[in-house]
């Protein structure tokens, strides 16, 4: 059979990700730029529009493409999508006659021939113009018809056709006819919420907002607690686990397999006789009270987010509803977690495999609507790479066609093939192997590929220096140099950030021979002073300074420079054109137990300078200004102050 297709190609449409099969991630506000290559065989020229609209809308947008390189066939344009949820483009080209016309018989007249089967052509094609150009347009052509045909020499005629409204009317209402017309795939684009690109979250367990060691804080008490979170420039409270906690096997102090009567038990051991995934922890407080507590958050332009976590304690009134949503023994037994050589023995993982598989996958979905209706607009989810893809793939498209602002973000410490498939999957952010990204040469090469690399067009990575399960060798029994070091890392290297309560007071004790804090918050009760000093003031400038600064709300703009000295990271952030609107540059001291010095290379001509120019440099941390000179300056970075954010000044 002769094939029917299309005599134009359009190929090397970017951006994309796996020829289309997963969406690309952009934000409220974004402009996305769009290249490809389109050609077919001969000397016709082309013309192609970029076309897009939002998923459920049925009239397409479209604009004209350029052509930026005729010998390697180029082009691009770039739309604005506008409101949040999932989008789509394509790319259509097509044989631009009329161009083509102007463009072969403009050499022939320059050549000094005659044209009368030319012009002839050219009229033929202005009259199937008009025939489907808007009624204004096609007046206008017809008109000029009209009075092309009253002139007598063909010369004299072809000389009013090259005119530029002539030729601007007539192109823009091309003959789309058959095999001279492709059109690209449809690819797809999710636009958030400017949160899942610019965040600044603080985990704390609700239960440790109270004054008391010996029983739970409240919601109450977590309300209280919103002006501290503020206060430090934080719009982001992440809670773990706040549902209602098993009884048996409960977990004592520091994982402790014997716990005391008055031990609270894990929070990830969800579930007891006062309900589990759908219900708060008792100790807690009522459900109308974190409502309230939602809502007084939301008022402070703060986000709640919470952790998924898909464990079940023995208690969790699933195991009586539906035991065959889980893992069993040959004898019938059901399994506990592991994780080699980790147990889990207060926990039992889900089957999402089990036979009946829909109704689990429901009941998850049903999770994310339920707490979404609650005031929750994150989730956290625990060990998504524990659970089928498709799973993912399936209920986070779900759950944001009824609510387009959830943002998903995925706890995974695992491979990175599977941390970047997850977030091909659907989830806006994910966390990353910052924690024990320690010397200069790895940092590059780690935040050079999730910045610069493929992987930017779905994985924002969320940076946090610590967690409830994790204490980096680089932070322990460590000054307060050390935890100012990791925290400006992780909130100037991405635009997402996370930092776990204790942080700010220099929290350094390590569970012996693990990279785990001693005393774990998971197991217990904890009060702290929330008025002592540590590094609270630090905090507060760096996320002040995030806010102040546009640079540092992108999440793709990171450049690594030169310096001389192998303990000194620098780096820029910029946008603007010629990037001058906001440039940031970020010196970090990576041995902070002493003073390092380096000279810095600034490359001045890359952000609209002269490459000998004197400027000023604005400290923010300190507000002190200098003039620099040139590409090359000499930096000191003490111990007191390891971390030095330039604002570039002209």
């Amino acid at each position: 059979m002769i094939p029917k297709g299309s005599y134009i190609i359009i190929q090397n449409v970017q951006p994309q990700v796996d020829c289309g099969r997963y969406p690309i991630k952009r934000e409220e506000g974004d402009t996305v730029h769009v290249t490809c290559e389109i050609f077919r065989e001969g000397h016709d020229l082309l013309g192609a529009e970029l076309l897009w609209r939002k998923e459920t809308a049925r009239k397409w947008n479209r604009i004209p493409m350029n052509q930026t390189n005729a010998g390697l066939d180029l082009w691009e344009a770039s739309f604005k999508p506008g409101e949040i949820g999932m989008h789509e483009y394509k790319i259509e080209a097509y044989t631009d006659h009329f161009s083509s016309w102007v463009h072969d018989t403009r050499k022939k007249y320059e050549a000094g021939q005659t044209l009368e089967s030319e012009v002839f052509e050219g009229i033929h094609i202005m009259e199937a113009t008009a025939k489907r150009a808007p009624k204004e347009d096609a007046a206008k052509i017809t008109t000029w018809v009209t009075e092309l045909n009253a002139l007598k020499h063909s010369r004299e005629q072809a000389a009013v056709m090259f005119s530029e409204p002539i030729i601007e009317t007539v192109c823009a209402h091309p003959l789309r006819k058959g095999v001279e017309t492709g059109t690209s795939e449809v690819y797809q684009l999710y636009v958030d919420r400017e949160k899942a690109r610019f965040a600044a979250w603080y985990e704390v367990f609700p239960r440790s907002t109270g004054t008391d060691p010996t029983k739970s804080a409240t919601w109450a008490d977590v309300e209280n607690f919103l002006p501290y979170v503020a206060d430090m420039g934080f719009d982001v409270l992440y809670f773990p686990p706040i549902h209602p906690i098993g009884k048996s096997f409960k977990k004592g102090r520091n994982n402790s397999l014997n716990a005391a009567p008055e031990d609270p038990g894990c929070p990830y051991a969800i579930g007891n006789v006062h309900g589990g995934h759908f219900d708060v922890c008792e100790l807690l407080g009522t459900m109308e009270e974190f409502e309230q507590m939602a809502q007084k958050a939301q008022e402070m332009n703060i986000d709640i987010a919470i952790d998924f976590a898909i464990n079940c304690s023995y208690d969790h009134p699933y195991l009586k509803e539906h035991p065959d949503w889980f893992f069993r023994r040959p004898d019938g037994t059901i399994k506990y977690a592991e994780n080699p050589p980790k147990k889990y023995e207060d926990i039992y993982p889900l089957n999402f495999d089990c036979e009946d598989r829909d109704a689990l996958w429901n009941e998850m979905k049903r999770y994310f609507l339920f707490w979404a209706e609650k005031g929750v607009s994150i989730f956290r989810v625990d060990n998504p790479h524990t659970k089928p893809v498709i799973f993912w793939e399936w209920v986070i498209r779900e759950v944001q066609k009824v609510h387009p602002e959830v943002v998903f973000l995925a706890e995974a410490f695992t491979r990175p093939r599977m941390m970047e498939m997850l977030a091909k999957a659907g989830f806006t952010q994910s966390y990353t192997y910052f924690t024990w990204r320690n010397e200069k040469e790895e940092l590059i090469e780690y935040f050079e590929h999730l910045t610069q690399d493929h992987v930017k067009e779905t994985m924002r990575g969320n940076l946090f220096p610590t967690t409830p399960d994790i204490l980096p060798k680089f932070l322990q029994n460590a000054p307060a140099a050390n935890f100012k070091v990791r925290l400006a890392l992780a909130a100037t290297l991405s635009s997402v950030y996370g930092m776990y309560s204790g942080y700010e007071f220099c929290e350094n004790e390590p569970f012996p021979g693990k990279e785990e804090l001693n005393h774990s918050e998971k197991y217990e009760f904890k009060v702290r002073n929330w008025q002592q000093g540590g590094i609270r003031k630090f905090v507060r400038a760096i996320n002040r300074i995030r806010r102040a600064n546009p640079a540092l709300r992108e999440y793709d703009n990171l450049k690594f420079i030169k310096t001389e000295n192998d303990q000194i990271l620098g780096y820029v952030k910029a946008i603007g054109e010629p990037h001058l609107r906001s440039v940031i540059l970020v010196l970090v001291n990576l041995d902070p137990w002493q003073t390092q010095v380096s000279n810095v290379i600034f490359p001045l001509t890359e952000y609209g300078m002269d490459w000998h120019a004197t400027y000023h440099v604005h400290e923010l941390l300190t507000d002190k200004v200098y003039e620099w000179q040139g590409e090359k300056n000499y930096v000191e970075l003490p111990p007191e102050n390891p971390v030095q954010i330039f604002r570039i000044e002209a």
